[in-house]
């Protein structure tokens, strides 16, 4: 049997060492994790520019809209800012309050008192203001809805009156009551107050001795 000598046995252990080096093996993953890193970077940076394409579309877009958007709601807000005009001035005209009717219904009060003359007459009907808040945005964002303006009516009705009866003073609870009784005043008014009472007088000759005293109704506060 042939006796066979190999003499590049001691090269060829040595190259199969080097394939079996954990280090080489080590060498080449490590490069592949590497080009997956790299490769997977290179995909988000594509992404990355993609978007922002996408955003700097949008931009674009969104300038060329933003002109239009403000006129669409500046007009919008003129618009509603005429509807509230128009509706406080609608409701001042249907709710404003007309003196025909008091005026009316004190002539038949003063058909049930007898010896008590109506002296004087007089209306008092003012405003208080209260002013718009317009709504406001502070620095940190906080938006406050404002406040429409309004006004408070005050009304009031003085009468100034003569009580002649045969026993002068007698008649201005009667009167007092009688204005209090009315269906009219007794729906509409706060209060009938007596607010100021002279001492008996002496009239003019043929003529009876007479107080005079003076009655405010007051009605009550309205918004406007």
């Amino acid at each position: 049997m042939p006796i066979r000598i190999n003499l590049l046995a001691d090269q060829q252990a040595a190259e199969a060492m080097r394939r079996r080096d954990p280090v080489k093996r080590a060498t080449w993953a490590s490069g592949f994790l590497v080009g997956v890193m790299v490769f997977w970077s290179g995909y988000l940076q594509y992404r990355l520019m993609a978007a922002m394409r996408d955003v700097n579309r949008y931009e674009s877009e969104w300038s060329k809209l933003e002109s239009e958007y403000k006129k669409v709601t500046t007009n919008l807000s003129v618009a509603a800012e005429a509807e509230r005009k128009w509706g406080a001035l609608q409701s001042l005209a249907t709710n404003r309050f007309l003196w025909a009717t008091p005026l009316n219904a004190l002539q038949f009060v003063m058909l049930t008192v007898n010896d008590v003359q109506l002296t004087r007459l007089k209306t008092d009907q003012s405003y208080l203001i209260a002013p718009a808040i317009p709504p406001s945005t502070n620095t940190s964002g906080t938006i406050s809805h404002g406040r429409p303006g309004s006004s408070r009516e005050r009304i009031l009705l003085t009468l100034d009156a003569k009580d002649s009866s045969v026993r002068p003073g007698d008649q201005i609870s009667k009167f007092q009551q009688a204005i209090t009784n009315s269906p009219y005043f007794n729906t509409n008014l706060q209060k009938v107050e007596l607010t100021q009472f002279s001492p008996i007088q002496e009239g003019d000759a043929g003529t009876r001795r007479f107080v005079t005293f003076t009655l405010e109704c007051q009605y009550p506060d309205k918004a406007r």
